[in-house]
């Protein structure tokens, strides 16, 4: 069975969903309305993958992640703004040249209306439409009405490549988180120790000598703790005035000696050391 994901869930709400839209847009002209549209839509499609993968926290984790990004995302629908816009037109010259012979044909009529009545007439109707011409020629300021809306079809294809690519980072993701898991989990073949061949080298020698009841072969084997303490960080410290505060003191008749040494990691006290102090 395949895995449902955000955009084949997106894809059953095409048909309802661009409809809407389309309203918006050519009958109530609110965009503010869309993007409520598409904030729903969104709630609807993460609420039924959830559902879908009840057994996949992870999933449902990046899929509400992914998805309260985009709802946020999509206010940007509503920062565009639209303006009335006031235009002057440019002035032509041949609303001048009509001025003008609309005024030459007012002489004209005027000059020849009482002697040549009929040619005074259609001098009258000439400077009347040379003057309509200038008008209409002539400069002036022009609104422009502009409404801003959504495209429908921009926006649906927008919210399916976003679905896609909230799909595919999701599989990226999860993808990554189990090979992390696989590097992180201990090899099953059991070619993991619980100590490097050098610990385990000499430890077994220590035990040897325990073994063995050879003192001298015990204490050259106990000289080797040193240097092995030093490779793990710790530091072997013998007792003096200035590390006083470091150790377990008990008072002698005899000179002042360290029994044990103290234990240091980054200046840090692990086991206290312990010393006899000569006292009168």
């Amino acid at each position: 069975m395949d895995a449902v994901s955000m955009s084949s869930l997106l894809q059953t709400e095409e048909e309802k969903l661009r409809s809407e839209l389309k309203a918006d847009a050519v009958i109530d002209r609110n965009r503010k309305q869309s993007v409520e549209r598409l904030n729903a839509a969104l709630d609807r499609v993460l609420l039924r993958y959830n559902a879908a993968n009840t057994d996949d926290r992870s999933r449902q984790a990046i899929a509400d992640c992914e998805a309260a990004a985009v709802r946020d995302m999509l206010g940007l629908l509503l920062a565009g703004t639209a303006r009335k816009e006031i235009t002057k037109r440019r002035l032509r010259a041949g609303a001048i040249i009509a001025l003008l012979l609309a005024v030459i044909c007012g002489l004209v009529s005027a000059l020849l209306i009482r002697r040549y009545y009929l040619a005074g007439c259609i001098a009258v109707g000439a400077a009347a439409l040379f003057a309509f011409l200038s008008g209409r020629l002539w400069y002036g300021e022009r609104e422009v009405r502009v409404h801003a809306e959504l495209d429908p079809d921009v926006v649906w294809k927008t919210l399916k490549r976003t679905a896609e690519t909230m799909d595919r980072k999701t599989e990226e993701f999860l993808s990554q988180q189990e090979a992390w898991a696989q590097d992180a989990a201990p090899d099953p073949a059991g070619s993991e120790l619980p100590l490097s061949p050098d610990e385990l080298k000499l430890l077994s020698e220590l035990l040897e000598a325990l073994y063995a009841n050879n003192g001298e072969f015990a204490l050259r084997q106990l000289k080797r703790i040193q240097p092995w303490l030093r490779q793990k960080g710790i530091e072997t410290v013998d007792y003096s005035e200035e590390t006083r505060e470091l150790f377990e003191l008990l008072p002698t008749k005899r000179d002042t000696a360290t029994q044990r040494p103290a234990l240091l990691y980054e200046d840090r006290l692990l086991v206290a050391g312990k010393a006899t102090e000569h006292v009168n």
